[in-house]
């Protein structure tokens, strides 16, 4: 039993040592549609995290941007403040400086330097 465990340990750090291989981190990305905005709130003893979907995005978007956006069903206008951009494949996500706030999009594509 002790084997399988230590074998079944093993496969999930390679799996996630191939993950993140994958992902490549860029300083612009073109989004080819609208995104889904995760807001986290940190509480006293804990936290939380809401998902808000059809967020409209600026056709370009760097790290170090401040992007307007509106989300909720009453809608609430938000600054966020670009600090990191993954891109997986067609895919990406916008990192905030807010710990755990985030913005997913599909598909998204790499901006060529100078553009």
């Amino acid at each position: 039993m002790p084997l399988r465990i230590w074998i079944a340990s093993l496969l999930i750090a390679i799996g996630g040592l191939a993950a993140a291989a994958e992902t490549d981190t860029v300083d612009s990305v073109q989004p080819g549609g609208p995104g889904v905005l995760t807001k986290c709130r940190d509480w006293l003893v804990a936290s939380s995290c809401r998902t808000y979907h059809h967020i409209s995005l600026p056709s370009r978007v760097a790290v170090g941007d401040t992007i307007s956006i509106s989300f909720g069903s009453s809608p609430k206008e938000y600054a966020f403040s670009v600090a990191r951009i993954a891109l997986t494949s067609d895919r990406c996500t916008i990192f905030g400086e807010a710990t755990g706030d985030k913005i997913d999009i599909a598909p998204c594509h790499r901006m060529e330097p100078g553009r």
